[in-house]
């Protein structure tokens, strides 16, 4: 099984219920929760908002307490959902105030020591930390680093983090990834909207979040909030979970690699533009090129797989569908010759349901150097053959092969394969 990727969370969450604050962190924690057995979760941490010039982590708690409610039905189909206690006691306070005066001696906030802590624990894995709302805490725990270690112990430190920020917010503002050019640092400056923008809005508006989510999926989904409020390209109403693509970005559903931004993953892709930083990238899809359509052309597959853990909050693993699994038989040529013939195989994935399976090879363009024609025989099928182009020697071929089920809802894994061409 996939190593579980660790994870804090910096939350500015400001409202539990629509019409109030700003309710998207809410939101996207309720996926989170649901999300919380793909995750090792090491922290919670609730941060500075605008909307109250306060931190609120009585808002996780109490939508801890309701995911109690439904815990032990997830249990039934993954048993490492964590419990309500243990989540509990990840929840921390952050800095009520924001911004560079705040950074320094006298600063220290619970949240802060407590990216420390983690940070330092002996785990060969990164620590991510993921950022809703500003850094105020995280850039606290960065000097209070430097200033008591300093030197090679600083550098070490660094050297654990991955951040994936959404935006740089308040008063903050780049600061952190200014200041540290040499932190693996992941802003999505704006393509984090394709959470909800463009695409199939009916994935994201109130008809589906009643049917899907709100209505008839227990507690948990009941207290899933309605978003209405402003954006800076007009009202949004429904979804909106702004915030939710850090947390995509770490699903190991076979698309991605988080070490690897340049691939790209549910929560988007993203391309080096300075030291470690990396920043939105463009796609097309569907005649749209956006730094927002990365994360949109997978909506449909995200929002199924939500549903999907929706209903594992109320039903029985043997009325619930569950996404396939997917094996490739290994490839020994990695570095084929252009004229060269590959041959897939996919024939050993299965669905832990029973379920058909349906097959999609492809050609991931954007992720690879190469981007004219390529022929992908079967590319349908369970086998198929990929040709190497004659003209792409020295080229780098993203292949994503899309594994779905007919279940309702229908979900997808993916495996990614690379090739360079000699």
């Amino acid at each position: 099984m996939t190593e579980r990727p660790r994870v804090v969370v910096l939350t500015d969450i400001s409202s539990i219920v629509g019409g109030f604050g700003e309710p998207d962190d809410a939101q996207s924690f309720i996926r989170l929760l649901l999300y919380s057995n793909e995750l090792d979760i090491e922290g919670l941490i609730a941060t500075y908002t605008k909307h109250g010039h306060a931190v609120f982590p009585e808002y996780l708690h109490i939508l801890l307490q309701i995911y109690d409610k439904v815990h032990n039905n997830l249990l039934k189909h993954d048993q490492r959902y964590p419990s309500q206690e243990k989540l509990a006691k990840l929840i921390k306070c952050g800095n009520q105030n924001d911004g560079p005066k705040f950074i320094g001696e006298g600063n220290d906030t619970e949240g802060s020591n407590w990216i420390i802590e983690c940070a330092n624990r002996l785990d060969e894995r990164p620590l991510w930390i993921i950022v809703w709302g500003g850094t105020t805490d995280l850039a606290q725990a960065l000097w209070r680093v430097k200033e008591t270690k300093g030197g090679a112990f600083y550098q070490k430190f660094k050297s654990k983090l991955r951040v994936y920020a959404i935006g740089d917010q308040y008063e903050m503002n780049s600061m952190v990834r200014d200041e540290n050019p040499d932190l693996f640092y992941i802003v999505s400056s704006d393509s984090f909207r394709g959470m909800y923008k463009e695409g199939n809005q009916n994935l994201v508006n109130n008809s589906w979040l009643h049917e899907h989510l709100r209505f008839n999926h227990g507690p948990l989904g009941a207290a899933y909030p309605q978003y209405d409020g402003e954006d800076p390209w007009g009202e949004v109403h429904g979804l909106k979970e702004g915030d939710s693509p850090s947390l995509l970005y770490l699903i190991q559903n076979g698309l991605s690699d988080p070490e690897y931004p340049e691939w790209g993953a549910w929560g988007g892709r993203f391309v080096k533009k300075r030291g470690e930083c990396y920043e939105d990238a463009e796609e097309e899809f569907e005649g749209v090129k956006s730094v927002r359509s990365p994360i949109f052309r997978w909506r449909q597959a995200f929002q199924n797989d939500f549903q999907a853990r929706m209903d594992w909050c109320i039903k029985s693993y043997q009325e619930s569908n569950h996404a396939p699994v997917v094996k490739v038989k290994m490839i020994e040529n990695q570095n084929p010759k252009p004229g060269d013939t590959i041959e897939l195989d996919a024939s050993e994935s299965f669905d832990p349901d029973g379920d058909s399976l349906s097959f999609h090879w492809q050609l991931h363009r954007e992720a690879s150097s190469y981007s004219n024609q390529l022929v992908i025989l079967g590319e349908h099928s369970a086998n198929a053959r990929l040709l190497i182009p004659e003209k792409s020697e020295g080229d780098t071929l993203h292949i994503i092969l899309s594994v779905m089920d007919d279940g309702a809802p229908p979900l997808t894994s993916y495996k990614r394969l690379i090739f360079t061409v000699k």
